[in-house]
Order: structure tokens, then C-alpha cells, then sequence
């Protein structure tokens, strides 16, 4: 690698300053982490091990080592299977606003996905008939499918809608959203509470994923304008894969 090569240059922007009066060690940690964060590093392409850092940077090699356990362990990076560090698909959940889980996983590069477990029409249980205000009788399109980000399972989702407004299951393809924006269902706010639990038994052997792993359970149901409620859909995912964003302003 050449002074001048692209590559060294995007290194060499991590470089602490010493007239600054936080320590090298925190500059280049804090530094590190906004590049992860911005997508210095593509989904899948191996982070410069800490030797690297420390070669090309004034800081030490155990200073670097130092960043990459913190950021590890914060889970915004990861080891392959090869033993490099790479990117975590992590979900970014801002509160402000509504956004699908798809258009959050581009937005950090990543490749969304999903694979469908079941698709149908069915008699609504307790909870989905208060919190979606179902009638006697009333009947729902029901989805459930393993949520993937580059071909890593990172929870699962059940999402509920009124049959009325969804009569054949079968017709949604990979976005839940995109098929309600196409038939006019449009969400004007919703309403999400986010619990955490020990992946059970049952989630464990849906998504492949170790018993007692902590997990988020994120409840949300969406209301059109009108104030007809539209949908209720329960997220579950992998704790060290979900980063909920909350900005106060007072």
C-alpha cells in the first residue's frame, strides 16, 4: 500500500491530534467508531487489524487493540469466520420518525431479506383483537416470516392486519410496507413499545439461535389518518443487532 493509495488515505483520517486533550487512545476509538458508523467499511469487507492502525497512526498497537474489543463489544463490529473483524447489521431505530426495517438495512448496506413461514387467514387471537379494535367475527391476515441482513438471521416477525384490508396473504412480496402503500393503506403514525427477553425454546429453533439470547421485542401498531388501525406487528431481534436511537429535546 502506497502513501498515496486511496486505501491509506481513508486511514490516515482517524489520525489523532495530540494538541487535543483527550488522550490518542479515546480520539482514535471515538474517531474509529463515527467511520464504522458512516460506512467507512462496507458490510462484509475486513476492518485493518490493529498492527495496521497502529503502523499507519500515532497510537499504539494496544491502543488500537483496545478500540476494536470496545467496539466488539458493543457490537458494532463483529468476527467472520476467517477471524477478521467486519461490519454488524446493526438496525438503526430512530423514534422520530417511521421507517420499514428494510430501507434501515440499506441504508447501512446491507442486503435486507426474508424468508416466509407462514402466510394466511385465520381468527385473531386476544391480543390482536384489542390492540387492533377487531369486531366479533372479524377475521386477519396474519404473516410470518425470519427477518435476514445479508444472509444473516437477525430476528423474527409477525405482522397481523384486518382481513378486510389484506383478503389474500399470499399477494405481499418482500416488503409488508411497499404492498400497503400500493393499496392506499397509508400509516400516518404509529405506536411501538420495545420490551427485552431471553430467546425461548420456540424462537430459538424458529431462528436458529441459541437459548437464553437476549432479545428486543418490539411491539407496533399502525393507525392510518382516519384513526383506523391498520396493523400490528411483533419484532423480535437480536439484542446485540438493534440500536434504538432516542434524541430529547427540551
Amino acid at each position: 500500500m502506497t502513501a498515496s493509495s486511496p486505501a491509506e488515505r481513508k486511514l490516515l483520517a482517524l489520525n489523532p491530534d495530540p494538541e487535543l486533550p483527550q488522550s490518542l487512545a479515546l480520539q482514535f476509538f471515538q474517531k474509529l467508531r463515527i467511520a464504522v458508523c458512516a460506512g467507512y467499511w462496507q458490510p462484509g469487507e475486513p476492518l485493518p487489524e490493529a498492527q495496521r492502525f497502529a503502523e499507519l497512526l500515532a497510537i499504539s498497537t494496544a491502543d488500537a487493540a483496545m478500540a476494536l474489543d470496545q467496539l466488539r463489544a458493543d457490537h458494532w463490529i463483529m468476527r467472520d469466520a476467517d477471524g477478521h473483524d467486519v461490519i454488524t447489521p446493526k438496525i438503526d431505530q430512530p423514534v422520530s420518525r417511521l421507517a420499514s426495517l428494510s430501507d434501515m438495512l440499506r441504508a447501512r448496506g446491507f442486503v435486507p431479506g426474508s424468508r416466509w413461514l407462514a402466510r394466511s387467514v385465520c381468527a385473531p387471537d386476544l391480543d390482536e383483537q384489542w390492540r387492533l379494535n377487531l369486531q366479533t367475527g372479524q377475521q386477519v391476515a396474519r404473516l410470518e416470516r425470519i427477518r435476514t441482513a445479508n444472509d444473516i438471521v437477525i430476528g423474527y416477525e409477525r405482522s397481523t392486519l384486518p382481513h378486510s384490508l389484506l383478503p389474500d396473504p399470499l399477494q405481499v412480496g418482500a416488503s409488508l410496507y411497499e404492498y400497503m402503500e400500493a393499496q392506499q393503506l397509508h400509516v400516518a403514525r404509529a405506536v411501538e413499545e420495545i420490551t427485552a427477553i431471553n430467546c425461548d425454546a420456540a424462537m430459538a429453533a424458529r431462528c436458529g439461535l441459541p437459548v437464553g439470547q437476549p432479545m428486543l421485542r418490539l411491539t407496533r401498531v399502525s393507525a392510518m389518518q382516519s384513526g383506523q388501525l391498520i396493523e400490528l406487528t411483533y419484532s423480535y431481534f437480536r439484542s446485540d443487532y438493534y440500536h434504538y436511537v432516542v434524541e430529547l429535546n427540551g
